[in-house]
């Protein structure tokens, strides 16, 4: 009937579409942790205070640094940026300790077959191999 099954096209898209998202999480990693880095300057650095005196007249003064609620805000966006890129750095790591963890059992298979041969013989197809 002409019908195939064969299914590497699909892994090798699949396979590409992994790669270009692990690129796009390391891109946007780094994008917060630039800004986790800006936000923790600014909660450092002078700060404008501007308002209206009780005269109703707009007054502006420099602090060195930001009253105590912007310093909370800034300090609260530096942790969320700094928790969200520590997540997608985990998303990767995962990839690499997955592997890691095959590639171990893999080879612990290896060598548990070859110290089988070499104890028992030709007994070694008996526990799996």
């Amino acid at each position: 009937m002409g019908l195939s099954f064969d299914r590497e096209a699909v892994r090798a898209a699949t396979d590409a579409r992994q790669v270009d998202l692990k690129d796009r999480r390391q891109r946007i990693q780094e994008q917060l942790l630039d800004l986790a880095e800006r936000t923790i300057e600014r909660a450092q650095t002078r700060y404008l205070v501007t308002g209206f005196s009780h005269t109703g007249e707009l007054t502006a003064e420099w602090l060195q640094q930001p009253p105590a609620k912007e310093t909370k805000d800034l300090t609260l966006a530096a942790s969320s940026a700094l928790t969200s890129a520590l997540k997608l750095a985990q998303v990767d790591s995962g990839d690499e300790g997955r592997e890691n963890a095959q590639g171990l059992l893999r080879t612990l298979g290896e060598a548990m077959t070859t110290a089988a041969r070499e104890l028992g013989g030709d007994d070694a197809d008996e526990y799996g191999s």
